[in-house]
């Protein structure tokens, strides 16, 4: 029994030391939205969608996509279509503040 409280206490000690250096999730902004097709309201499957090219992801089957954790501060949001359709206007640039979670909805034509 002597060696399960010691290897109790010691795996909430690893825990406790490892995560000390994780930020909260409230020092960081997360974007989230929807990529469609502006002509028939549907989503887009596989649409990159990038935060200062340094963070990106694939919009799921739906055209939803989620990008997290985006520092605060000024971003910058790039949606490359995929062929077949093309983004009218990139979205503008906006300031993201930690703990902000931003929606994003991005309509795209046919091409």
């Amino acid at each position: 029994m002597d060696r399960v409280r010691f290897f109790a206490g010691l795996s909430a000690l690893v825990c406790a030391a490892g995560c000390d250096g994780i930020p909260s999730a409230q020092n960081y902004a997360t974007v989230f939205g929807r990529v469609y097709d502006a002509a028939t309201n549907a989503g887009i499957p596989g649409v990159e969608v990038a935060v200062d090219t340094a963070l990106t992801v694939l919009t799921g089957a739906d055209g939803t996509f989620v990008l997290a954790p985006v520092p605060s501060g000024q971003t910058d949001v790039i949606v490359s279509p995929p062929d077949g359709y093309r983004v009218g206007a990139q979205p503008a640039p906006f300031s993201a503040l930690n703990g902000d979670h931003v929606r994003l909805d991005v309509p795209l034509d046919r091409s």
